[in-house]
C-alpha cells in the first residue's frame, strides 16, 4: 500500500507526433524527464492559466514591463503592489485550493512566479526561499517585494527580502508554526 501524501495516477494519452518531440526536446534541454515536464505544465494550467482569462490577466514582455515600471516612481509601485499583492494571488489561491493558507501560498507563489522569469525555490523545516531572477528592472524587483509583502501580510507571515537588484530578488517567508503542528496530519 502507498502511504505517500501525494498519489499519482498513470494515463494514456494520444498526443500529435510533432508535438511529443518538442516536449522530449523541451526536457532534455532542461534536464528533466518528460515525465516531469508534463506535470510541470498540467500543475500550470491547473494553477495559473484556467483562470486567466476568467481573471483579466495578460501576457506582456519583459520589455513593456521594463519601459512601464521605469516611469514609475517608488509611491505608485507600492500602492499598485499591496493592491494587486492583496487581492490576485488571493483569489487564484481560492479558485485552485479553497483555503488561503501558508502552504496553498507556497505552491501558487512556486507557480506564478516562474512567469517572471527563472526561479529557484527552495524550503527547510522553518523557511520557504525564493529568488527571481526576472531581468525587468528595479523598480519591478520592488513591485515583486511589495507584493510578496502584502500576501505575508494577509496571513500574517514573517518575510524578508535578502537581495534586490534591477534584475533579482531573493526573499523569505517563515512557516508559521501551526503548520509545523499540522504538518504529518
Amino acid at each position: 500500500m502507498n502511504n505517500r501524501k501525494n498519489h499519482s495516477t498513470n494515463i494514456s494519452s494520444r498526443i500529435d507526433t510533432q508535438m511529443y518531440k518538442s516536449l522530449v526536446s523541451d526536457a532534455e534541454s532542461k534536464g528533466i524527464s518528460i515525465n516531469s515536464l508534463i506535470n510541470s505544465i498540467i500543475k500550470r494550467h491547473l494553477l495559473w492559466d484556467r483562470f486567466a482569462e476568467e481573471m483579466g490577466l495578460i501576457p506582456l514582455t519583459k520589455r513593456t514591463l521594463k519601459k512601464i515600471f521605469r516611469t514609475m516612481d517608488d509611491e505608485t509601485i507600492k500602492k499598485i503592489a499591496k493592491d494587486v499583492g492583496g487581492t490576485v494571488p488571493q483569489e487564484l489561491i481560492y479558485l485552485s485550493y479553497d483555503k488561503f493558507d501558508f502552504t496553498n501560498l507556497m505552491k501558487m507563489i512556486e507557480i506564478s512566479d516562474a512567469r517572471f522569469g527563472r526561479v529557484k525555490y527552495h524550503m527547510n523545516d522553518t523557511t520557504h526561499s525564493i529568488n527571481i531572477m526576472h531581468g525587468v528592472c528595479e523598480n519591478f524587483s520592488t513591485f515583486l517585494a511589495e507584493t510578496h509583502q502584502a500576501l505575508a501580510d494577509n496571513l500574517s507571515l514573517k518575510f524578508k527580502i535578502e537581495h534586490s537588484d534591477n534584475n533579482m530578488i531573493c526573499m523569505e517567508f517563515e512557516k508559521p508554526s501551526d503548520s509545523l503542528k499540522h504538518k504529518n496530519l
